[in-house]
């Protein structure tokens, strides 16, 4: 929990300070002056949105790994505070960056991210899903971690509704899109690895009642969120994935490896679409996050949602097949270089090293959670042998 805190803020201080041009005065009067003035401007829903969880796992983490033995309710409190302070240090830096807006708006939304993210972490929550594995197994917290991402971006911007002419805005794309076999595709693999994920958090009869309950929730719970509709290719696809794990796939022996192996297939295929050629190749970018500068910050985040749901779903899958971490690394990489490479002669696609490094992040991370606890030697704890 201490190393996901120390990489959460790493990830928030690259995201709030790149390009790193610090420049004096690059801004009008001193931080006060900045703040004050920024409460003319309101925020929109997507930054709002953005703020807010972007703290969320700084709050999460920091309750699961500082003062440990303080009283909870005085731990929710510093880590409050400290998520404040982390905030305004941030505002102030950005001062002095010519591309960054300070706000107070940012201030607010980044403390209420840490006070939600604090509040989920009052439990201690590697106790908790300890509980959930048979036998003496450790828990298994990476599944965990990928599951709420994966919950992340589908249920994206998170704004509930219970207006009755949204429900029927949902549901009319049933009765008038089309059905792209690609998209079909696309949500049978990810229903397929959300189930094998569930199977490793508890028994097989309960992972495949989860899925069922999970899948089809999650498409109900479209209906009322925002913005949200249900299409055709989506609903026949998490159909057949249920029904393909469920009667199929999760009562062969080799599903975990299949399993792998169509979501390396669908990395590929969603990486390279629509396959068109552009004239001339374009350079690749070796700097990290580069593509989640610009745009739209809720288009960003959905997007490393995703991402982390299906490199961090690779690597776990083929461990989970009896490969050793540094394979599931060495083959995940080397499959999105490949596709980064591609990408320099296709049009509407930006070619850069964020995936792979992504995927190497993600696969520390997993070791850290899951892992490291395991390569402890086999022969620790046994009695000796006499001569």
């Amino acid at each position: 929990m201490a190393f996901l805190l120390a990489l959460s803020s790493a990830l928030i201080l690259y995201g709030t300070m790149y390009p790193f041009d610090f420049t004096a005065g690059a801004h009008p009067g001193d931080v006060l002056d900045l703040l004050t003035a920024s409460l003319k401007t309101r925020p929109g829903r997507g930054d709002t949105l953005s703020n807010v969880v972007l703290f969320l796992p700084f709050g999460f983490f920091a309750m699961q790994s500082l003062l440990l033995r303080a009283p909870r309710l005085l731990r929710l409190i510093c880590v409050v505070i400290l998520g404040a302070a982390f905030s305004f240090g941030i505002e102030w830096a950005q001062a002095y960056l010519p591309l960054r807006v300070t706000s107070v708006f940012d201030l607010v939304l980044n403390t209420l991210g840490a006070l939600l993210g604090a509040a989920a972490g009052w439990p201690d929550w590697r106790t908790q899903l300890s509980r959930l594995q048979a036998g003496s197994r450790p828990p298994t917290l990476f599944p965990v971690l990928l599951l709420a991402a994966w919950l992340g971006y589908r249920l994206f911007p998170y704004v509930p509704t219970i207006d009755f002419q949204h429900v029927k805005d949902a549901l009319k794309p049933l009765l008038s899109a089309g059905l792209p076999p690609l998209d079909m595709l696309r949500h049978l693999i990810v229903t397929l690895v959300v189930g094998r994920m569930l199977q490793a958090l508890t028994t097989p009869g309960r992972a495949r009642l989860g899925l069922v309950l999970i899948a089809f929730g999650v498409i109900a719970a479209k209906l009322f969120i925002v913005t949200k509709t249900i299409l055709p290719a989506e609903l026949a696809g998490v159909v057949a994935g249920v029904a393909l794990w469920v009667f199929v796939l999760s009562r062969w022996r080799r599903h975990t490896a299949i399993v792998a192996a169509l979501l390396a297939l669908q990395i590929a295929i969603q990486g390279m679409t629509p396959w068109s050629l552009r004239a001339e190749p374009a350079f690749i970018s070796f700097i990290p996050f580069f593509g989640f500068q610009g745009g739209s910050m809720s288009v960003n985040l959905q997007s490393f949602l995703e991402k982390a749901f299906l490199y961090g779903g690779l690597v776990w899958l083929l461990v989970q097949a009896g490969r050793s971490l540094a394979f599931g690394l060495i083959a995940s990489v080397a499959l999105l270089t490949a596709v980064e490479l591609v990408q320099m002669f296709l049009v509407n696609r930006t070619s850069e090293i964020t995936d792979p490094l992504l995927a190497l992040i993600l696969g520390l991370t997993m070791y850290i959670l899951d892992l490291r606890d395991r390569t402890k030697p086999a022969e620790q704890g046994r009695p000796r042998q006499a001569i």
